[in-house]
């Protein structure tokens, strides 16, 4: 079953904050004590350009993974160069046999207006077309870049900045719905990096942008928000880069396991 028990899905984005400090306080410490559930498997990585061949595409005894977004989707801060490229298929390969065909088209720094312009431009229409699943990470860049406000001009520019995002992030899923119908989206939701300096009111966008953006992605048939706030939260200084924003290896480790659990069966049954 794609869709998943919210994390936090509550009449208000208040108590939807308290349900995910709840609930996933617990999850964030078992991930924290178990074990790496994944031993190193066969990944085919793809061209970024999208030049993935007809071949691939109808190729059976394969997956077609296609990475979107920004930093986080690239990759930035693990220091062993791996990131979700390589860690996903991994975690994948528990459930499937199949191989894993990865195409990573995360850009630092995008935004997401320009992960729109990217695939408005076509360069990704062979690896969309394949996909199996799609995972994206988009948002962060949009967000902060109202943090460094006053209070009363954070309050004015969020609204304005939010609703640009949503619009974008809408006509984003519209292109890759028409591409491919079939395609498993897996949104990955914002974690708080500056959490030891943020003011209530700060943390209070964060959880009404996750909550927004949970309803939108999570309204379209097959595709599913995953949760990274929480997981972050509580081991900031085992799971973040030194440069304080980007997951570490242990962090994109213990996120693309906490994907893969999200997922369910749906691997195994494809």
């Amino acid at each position: 079953m794609l869709k998943k028990t919210i994390w936090y899905s509550v009449f208000t984005v208040a108590i939807a904050g308290i349900v995910v400090l709840a609930g996933g306080f617990y999850q964030a410490l078992k991930v924290t004590t178990e074990s790496s559930p994944y031993q190193p498997a066969k990944v085919i990585m793809a061209q970024t350009s999208g030049s993935s061949t007809e071949a691939e595409l109808k190729n059976t005894n394969s997956l077609q993974l296609l990475i979107l977004g920004d930093s986080i989707a690239k990759g930035t801060g693990d220091e062993k160069g791996k990131g979700f490229s390589t860690d996903l298929p991994q975690a994948i390969k528990t459930d499937t046999p199949k191989d894993i065909l990865v195409t990573d088209a995360g850009i630092n720094g995008l935004e997401s207006q320009g992960l729109l312009a990217q695939l408005q431009n076509g360069s990704l229409n062979k690896p969309l077309a394949g996909a199996n699943f799609i995972l994206i990470s988009i948002g962060g860049n949009d967000l902060r870049t109202i943090l460094s406000l006053n209070p009363q001009a954070q309050e004015d520019e969020f609204k304005i900045k939010q609703d640009s995002y949503l619009s974008n992030l809408k006509q984003v899923l519209t292109i890759l719905r028409s591409s491919n119908p079939n395609a498993y989206i897996v949104f990955l939701g914002l974690y708080n990096p500056y959490e030891k300096t943020t003011t209530e009111e700060e943390v209070s966008l964060w959880q009404e942008w996750n909550y927004n953006t949970e309803q939108l992605i999570e309204s379209n048939p097959k595709a599913i928000c995953i949760p990274s706030d929480d997981l972050m939260k509580f081991n900031l200084g085992k799971y973040l880069a030194p440069d304080g924003l980007h997951p570490n290896s242990a962090g994109y480790l213990a996120l693309s396991d906490r994907i893969r659990k999200s997922l369910g069966g749906v691997i195994a049954g494809m």
